[in-house]
């Protein structure tokens, strides 16, 4: 039982940082390589940081961005318990505590994080969409149905028709996982074993 659950709470680690660790990746090579970077047009940006501040208004942003955070670990956490056959209650508590304590310190970092994300945003939308459509992403957003949309945005997460789709999702790439560890222990453990004996090194 005890190998069991750290083996699901790293799991449920390891998926839960996979965005994040995504981000940074995506970023370090962009900085090993400026050329990467687009710079977008002063005109594009100051339309879109005006897209930024109506979608996501500083007094709701952080609701916004945790709402969206707490339906992952939701649909993250069960898909785990599926995955692992975690039945054992006070195993449950455990896990609980544990994914409840993760995501307090997540989101601390996470509210660091949200004014360079949503310039992040800004930037990229100034790069990817051409003025007029700019214009149009923000005269759709000075409306109060455009407001609602991005307000909304992470209910739909929430919203049943969409979480039960994701949650068959979720509850499949978790299957998986078990046996996927395993396969990288594998070969680890040949590369390891290849390292040691120097009639194989060659190999690699």
């Amino acid at each position: 039982m005890i190998r069991t659950l750290m083996i699901a709470l790293g799991a449920f680690a390891a998926i839960a940082a996979l965005p994040g660790a995504a981000i940074a990746q995506d970023s370090i090579a962009r900085d090993n390589d400026a050329s990467a970077i687009a710079a977008p047009s002063e005109a594009n940006l100051a339309i879109a940081r005006q897209i930024m501040d109506l979608g996501f208004p500083e007094d709701t942003r952080e609701e916004i961005f945790f709402a969206a955070m707490d339906q992952m670990m939701i649909q993250m956490r069960e898909a785990t318990f599926q995955a692992y056959d975690l039945e054992d209650e006070g195993a449950v508590a455990i896990l609980d505590d544990w994914i409840a304590e993760y995501v307090v310190d997540s989101k601390a970092i996470l509210r660091a994080h949200i004014p360079s994300l949503i310039e992040g945003m800004a930037r990229s939308y100034a790069v990817i969409f051409t003025q007029r459509e700019l214009e149009d992403v923000l005269a759709f957003v000075a409306t109060p149905s455009g407001q609602r949309y991005f307000e909304l945005s992470s209910a739909v997460l929430a919203e049943p028709n969409f979480a039960q789709a994701n949650q068959a999702y979720m509850n499949e790439t978790q299957a998986q996982l078990p046996g996927a560890m395993q396969d990288l222990v594998g070969r680890l453990q040949e590369y390891l074993a290849a390292q040691s004996d120097p009639a194989s090194k060659d190999t690699y």
